[in-house]
């Protein structure tokens, strides 16, 4: 079903979820840059991982975190904000709601 929220809070839904994902997933990415760019130091992505917070702490895995939280706020928020408009459009003009909608 649909939701009834406005389009203004499905932005800062999703922009507020792109936020998120970032911060989840931006230990993981800059593990996985640093072992495909050090391939003969790095043994396993554990040893990768335990050198970079050996270089800075735990803090050094977000290295880069402000670029992509510049970048990701609006690209999220449009991105689900213009996904429900699209959607309650189409099912306004008579179709129904599968599962591709």
């Amino acid at each position: 079903m649909s939701s009834k929220a406005p389009p203004t809070l499905l932005a800062w839904a999703g922009g507020i979820a792109g936020v998120i994902e970032a911060i989840a997933v931006q230990p993981l990415e800059l593990v996985k840059v640093r072992f495909q760019l050090n391939t003969g130091r790095n043994t396993s992505i554990i040893s990768c991982a335990r050198d970079i917070i050996a270089e800075g702490g735990v803090l050094r895995l977000y290295r880069g975190l402000l670029p992509e939280l510049v970048g990701m706020f609006p690209t999220r928020s449009t991105m689900y904000a213009s996904n429900e408009i699209a959607k309650r459009f189409l099912l306004r003009e008579g179709g129904k709601e599968t599962a591709i909608l």
